[in-house]
């Protein structure tokens, strides 16, 4: 932090870690919850499920924290790693939905909610970490 104030780089940081302790957190309920409903398969679908969602949003954070050290938040870095990490998301998001929808040993609900649940305590993390983020929001008067 320079002069009191927070970096784009370290509010994303912030938000990565603290959405990881909250993924972390939710795998361990839906796993519980999962393995009470289901045995094996809600426990593993549970884990999965915290942890492919983790694995996107902080696919996001991270390309957004790449395209900063190469050239800022203002450039073309930041736009074409932000849209590439998307693509790569959604592709990767297809295929794997399509891997897991036959596997014996997945629990569709416990999936979605753990997915589901995951996702929204990862935008609920960034909004609280935003909020209290100390940004300055114009140039310096001279």
């Amino acid at each position: 932090m320079s002069g009191g104030f927070d970096t784009a780089s370290s509010v994303m940081r912030r938000a990565l870690a603290q959405g990881a302790i909250a993924a972390a957190a939710i795998a361990l309920a839906a796993s519980i919850v999962g393995g009470i409903l289901t045995g094996w398969p809600g426990v593993l679908s549970g884990v999965v499920g915290a942890g492919f969602a983790l694995l996107f949003l902080g696919v996001t954070a991270a390309s957004l924290l790449v395209a900063d050290r190469f050239g800022g938040l203002e450039s073309s870095a930041f736009f074409a790693a932000l849209l590439g990490g998307w693509l790569v998301k959604f592709v990767v998001f297809l295929l794997a939905m399509l891997a897991l929808r036959d596997q014996p040993w997945v629990q569709p609900v416990v999936l979605f909610c753990a997915v589901a649940a995951t996702v929204i305590a990862s935008l609920v993390v960034d909004v609280l970490v935003v909020g209290r983020a100390r940004i300055p929001v114009g140039s310096p008067r001279r």
